[in-house]
């Protein structure tokens, strides 16, 4: 479904992904794992067009994402939740899950992902008038997983959505992200906690320096020395 072919990107002179390539299967949670550092956002950015790439491709759907506008990346179907949240403060948890909706004009499809969003995410439902500043950590986290499912996305973006948040809310985000790859979405996870994501991800790749070290599925990787020395403390 999303295929990344030798892409190079830059911050300034310094280049940051030396020529990354894998790939996301249709339907799948696939992982990217790696210390700080080691260009995992950069590549969401690349997706997303938020970032030029210097060189090679990022082929979505048999488009070339790399010569796509950022509002058209969004209406052909991919969507990012990013690190740090980013919910509008001032804005009620009803007006930050309509603002996801922006470009889709269906309107009984939105009433329908409205409704999905809050079966998911149950705590925003009694908080619909409240505003997004206000709400904690945890449902913050959960307003901005809701609002990017309001664009209605086939590939869903997630960078970090566990950072900041305690035990018990981490493992409620990750039961959520498998739910959402049960209704049929494609999902590319950016995560530092490499024992959560690889326990839920069909495959994964391991990141140093701009550069992918490791692959395999996400329970292989998971009982892997070199993982488990590097990521997982053992």
């Amino acid at each position: 479904m999303l295929e990344l072919v030798e892409v190079v990107a830059r911050y300034g002179e310094t280049e940051v992904l030396h020529g990354i390539s894998f790939t996301v299967p249709p339907g799948r949670i696939t992982t990217l794992i790696g210390a700080n550092g080691a260009g995992k956002t950069t590549i969401l950015r690349c997706i997303t067009g938020l970032l030029a790439v210097s060189r090679g491709k990022i082929m979505w759907k048999g488009k070339d994402l790399t010569v796509m506008p950022s509002k058209e990346i969004v209406r052909s179907g991919v969507t990012m939740v990013p690190e740090g949240r980013h919910v509008f403060p001032r804005m009620t948890v009803r007006e930050n899950l309509e603002m996801g909706a922006y470009l889709r004009r269906d309107k009984m499809g939105i009433e329908q992902d409205f409704e999905w969003a809050l079966s998911l995410f149950p705590a925003l439902k009694s908080r619909l008038k409240q505003t997004a500043g206000t709400l904690s950590g945890g449902e913050q986290q959960m307003l901005a997983m809701g609002r990017a499912l309001m664009a209605a996305p086939e590939l869903l973006l997630l960078d970090e959505p566990s950072m900041g948040l305690s035990p018990l809310l981490v493992e409620e985000v990750f039961s959520v992200i498998e739910r959402i790859r049960e209704m049929g979405k494609t999902i590319l996870l950016v995560e530092q906690n490499a024992v959560m994501s690889l326990s839920i991800a069909d495959q994964a790749y391991v990141l140093e320096l701009g550069a992918v070290v490791l692959s395999g599925t996400g329970e292989s990787l998971l009982h892997n020395p070199e993982v488990e020395a590097a990521y997982l403390g053992v």
